[in-house]
């Protein structure tokens, strides 16, 4: 359960939904109680909620910011270039490029555009 918690939560929306699907089944297959065969999808939607809508988002937000308008452009430019994988990964790789461009001296100042202050 473990694994397949972890694998779908890289997927955005649809993973949870479908944790939460499988979980009801895995329930459903393990408990006669009603109350034993929800337990295991409402702590898995619950823990979700409050790691991946509350705490990660007010952690990164806080510690790192990228400028709004080259995170469009990243999006539209990686889409055109790899489709919906590209857009996937732009803004890792935008964020990639400004770690990247703070740690070496002769791209800070790139750096602190891709920072968007």
């Amino acid at each position: 359960m473990g694994t397949t918690a972890f694998l779908l939560n890289d997927i955005p929306i649809l993973g949870p939904l479908f944790g939460v699907g499988i979980f009801v089944l895995v329930g459903m297959l393990s408990f006669e109680s009603l109350w034993w065969t929800l337990l295991p999808p409402a702590l898995y939607f619950g823990i979700h909620l409050v790691e991946g809508e509350t705490l990660t988002p007010m952690l990164l937000a806080r510690r790192f910011t990228l400028n709004p308008v080259l995170i469009i452009l990243s999006l539209v430019f990686w889409f055109w270039m790899w489709g919906v994988l590209g857009a996937i990964l732009a803004v890792p790789m935008l964020a990639i490029l400004k770690i990247i461009c703070d740690r070496l001296r002769p791209l800070k100042a790139l750096g602190h555009f891709l920072e968007g202050e």
